[in-house]
């Protein structure tokens, strides 16, 4: 697999005159669904609140791999090149280094379960870093977290995105205990209030279980 071009979706450094045939597509999904509101998110505010942000300040990334023939281990080492491109991508530090997006999309592949697949296996080693790996194609069906009915992360291409990790991201992480530790790890001075009476519930539901008396 050939090395992977990121370029500047937004801004005065977004390629335009060379850009990929997906990119206008990509484009209108980001301004006309992710930095907005939408009636069935079940809360105010843009699907993605950290979108607006990054494109603020030019640091949405995207890269583009062509082909139908992509598979799992394809994916994976592009995953892989995406992890350490995104800690080398500018800025590195400050406050601005926390809102770098990169955007990977897979323009031709149609299955996929690929890209589920690909999103779980590669995780566990963006969340050690602080980072988060998500998931968006045509069809996804994992629900928003006030709406089990809205399809959040429906998008008209394959992508995997990654960003920093923020603090209402605990209920992303809270199914696996390493995840919990990297989330804390992070933020333990400073978790959101409702992020603490998730834990607390979470912490005395499973010590709940596992103190009950055989019945």
């Amino acid at each position: 697999m050939t090395a992977i071009r990121l370029e500047k979706l937004f801004g005065e450094d977004a390629v335009v005159g060379s850009e990929h045939r997906c990119s206008e597509v990509l484009r209108s999904w980001v301004c006309d669904y992710l930095i907005r509101p939408h009636p069935d998110l079940g809360r105010s505010g843009p699907v993605c609140p950290f979108t607006n942000p990054s494109i603020s300040r030019g640091l949405l990334w995207v890269g583009f791999i062509d082909g139908c023939d992509v598979g799992v281990q394809q994916m994976t080492e592009a995953v892989d090149e995406m992890f350490a491109a995104f800690r080398e991508l500018p800025p590195v530090d400050g406050d601005d280094a926390l809102l770098k997006a990169v955007l990977l999309v897979f323009a031709d592949v149609s299955d996929y379960s690929l890209i589920e697949e690909a999103q779980r296996e590669g995780k566990s080693k963006f969340v050690q870093e602080g980072l988060m790996l998500g998931q968006f194609y045509p069809g996804c069906t994992t629900s928003g977290l006030r709406n089990k009915a809205f399809q959040a992360l429906d998008a008209p291409l394959p992508i995997l995105a990654v960003r920093s990790m923020v603090g209402s991201d605990f209920p992303f992480l809270a199914e696996r205990s390493e995840w919990v530790d990297a989330y804390l790890k992070k933020f333990a001075d400073r978790i959101p209030g409702p992020v603490r009476s998730s834990i607390t519930e979470k912490v005395v539901g499973e010590f709940a279980v596992d103190t009950c008396p055989d019945r």
